[in-house]
């Protein structure tokens, strides 16, 4: 969750042991849910001459950074984010439910994700649901707790995993102990909320926001509530938390959440979000207790900023040398069994197809980036047909992030939800941005996520932490690389952040790993090793086995 008008942290000189880079600067009809016939990435052999391998290399100096036991399953994941209001409407309200969500189960497969995360689902006063009011139940526009249950029970049955998101800094001004509490000192709920004065008037909350009192994680109380709540949850089946605004609650909160959590829950996991574009901030809330963390700092160099359009990594702004200290803490920051959580956009940042402004290639180099490199990647629903979104002017905001999904060409259909539908809206019908425009159409944008997400589960070194950066690309100044491995298989990735076409080099002999000839092209026409023509915003994806 994030507060309007928060100004951005700078990014800080990076220190010599993550990065060799200079200082960067502050960031500021019917339904179509069958799979169609989907663009394959053929893997294409070249006859081209591959560099002699060297040697298997040393064995590397023994890991001396703590380790976490994080769930093994989650590094295995593909996630998928749904804003429940904004999905598919089962009922016919205009608002999406639960029902809905089940229903599209076979839609959000075909993508071939296997981790849904869900926004609140609690019940709330607002559209975005991050002011809760009952930490146990159902928000009876989006269905009833049997709905819920119904949901965990397909969702399981089909092999996947559910994240819900769970809210311990703030509750709302609507909460029955925040109201019994408000304005009457003698409340025995007074010491749970963090007021200010003898009349119980004023208060502290969420960045200044009335309607989100912040809660006191001082009074134990209080955290035994809140972790029963999240243990109410995980008894049902949820698979893991996404802890909102993580940075605004105590340590002590977070250790305590863990040491319940995984009494009961071993393979539960904990996904914080701290916001913040430095990763030593990160490493700090993987001592507290998280398993996994969005990759900030990753994404606000890539994009320019949760507001921004036109900058960052992705548009050629900056030099893509800055993505590397996020990669590099990874390996030499985070403990070892650290998740990190990839992702180009969510509910509360522009959406990356307003990013890039509207540009198909540079769309689909933040999905190629997201997905294959490492880290485990997450697509915000309407992400993958190229849905558009960016803050709004005033004083409506992140609704414009928060779309409808859409369904059909005309965005009129069954399921469509029709709850934020303003003349000024970004999305707009018959725009090519519809599954129903996309979903039969090899070449489409949706379908090239389909396809980048099989390549990853397919090829285990696409999912496995072994990587290593390449410190430069030869010839090539627009571009990053990397190795990864996994096995008996090396993979050579090189992504190109630049609007010209470039002649690159890959080195073969520098594998990190032995390797073998030929090589096969996982993305992008094979060619010589030593002169690779990438275009521009265009990506290579190389495997030898």
């Amino acid at each position: 969750m994030r507060p309007g008008g928060r100004i951005r942290i700078a990014f800080v000189l990076c220190t010599t042991a993550l990065c060799a880079c200079a200082a960067p600067p502050a960031v500021p009809v019917a339904s179509p849910t069958a799979p169609a016939p989907a663009a394959t990435l053929t893997p294409r052999v070249t006859d081209a001459p591959t560099a002699t391998p060297r040697a298997a290399r040393p064995t590397p100096t023994p890991d001396r950074r703590p380790v976490i036991a994080s769930p093994a399953w989650f590094n295995d994941a593909t996630l998928y984010q749904v804003f429940v209001r904004s999905f598919y409407d089962a009922d016919g309200d205009g608002v999406g439910d639960l029902r809905g969500l089940q229903q599209k189960l076979d839609y959000i497969q075909s993508l071939g994700v296997n981790t849904i995360w869900l926004n609140p689902h609690y019940p709330s006063r607002t559209y975005h649901g991050y002011d809760v009011t009952d930490y146990r139940a159902v928000n009876p526009q989006f269905g009833t707790l049997d709905d819920f249950k119904a949901l965990v029970g397909e969702i399981k049955r089909r092999g996947m995993h559910l994240i819900v998101d769970f809210v311990a800094n703030h509750a709302s001004k609507g909460h029955p102990f925040f109201q019994d509490a408000y304005g009457n000192p003698r409340s025995p709920y007074t010491r749970w909320f963090l007021f200010k004065d003898a009349n119980n008037l004023s208060y502290d909350s969420f960045y200044g926001v009335a309607d989100l009192p912040e809660w006191n994680h001082s009074n134990r109380e209080v955290n035994a509530y809140l972790i029963g709540a999240a243990e109410f949850w995980l008894d049902l089946g949820v698979d893991g938390l996404r802890a909102d605004y993580a940075r605004g609650v105590e340590r002590w909160f977070w250790e305590d959440l863990r040491k319940a959590v995984k009494a009961k829950h071993p393979d539960a996991v904990l996904l914080g979000e701290v916001w913040d574009g430095e990763p030593s901030t990160l490493q700090r809330y993987f001592d507290e207790g998280f398993d996994a963390l969005f990759d900030f700092p990753w994404y606000l160099r890539l994009s320019g900023g949760e507001n921004a359009v036109g900058k960052g990594v992705l548009n050629g702004a900056v030099d893509p040398l800055l993505l590397q200290p996020a990669y590099r803490a990874m390996l030499q920051l985070y403990p070892r069994g650290a998740q990190i959580v990839r992702f180009a956009s969510n509910h509360d940042t522009n959406r990356i197809a307003s990013s890039v402004q509207g540009d198909p290639a540079r769309m689909r180099l933040a999905a190629a980036v997201s997905i294959l490199t490492p880290g485990i990647p997450i697509i915000y629903y309407g992400e993958e047909i190229g849905m558009r979104g960016v803050k709004g002017p005033g004083p409506i905001y992140d609704e414009f992030r928060r779309e409808p999904m859409d369904w059909y060409a005309s965005e009129a259909g069954p399921g469509m939800t029709t709850w934020f539908r303003p003349d000024n809206r970004n999305n707009r019908p018959h725009d090519g941005v519809s599954v129903e425009e996309q979903d039969g159409d090899p070449d489409s944008l949706l379908n090239y996520y389909r396809a980048l997400i099989r390549l990853r589960n397919e090829h285990a070194a696409l999912r496995d932490a072994n990587f290593r950066m390449m410190d430069a690309v030869p010839h090539c100044p627009t571009c990053m690389g990397l190795w990864r491995w996994a096995g008996d298989e090396v993979i050579a990735m090189i992504f190109n952040f630049g609007g010209q076409r470039q002649r690159a080099m890959l080195d073969a002999a520098a594998s990190p790993a032995p390797i073998g000839a030929p090589a096969r092209f996982l993305l992008g026409e094979p060619q010589p090793l030593d002169a690779l023509e990438i275009g521009a915003w265009g990506a290579f994806v190389i495997s030898w086995q």
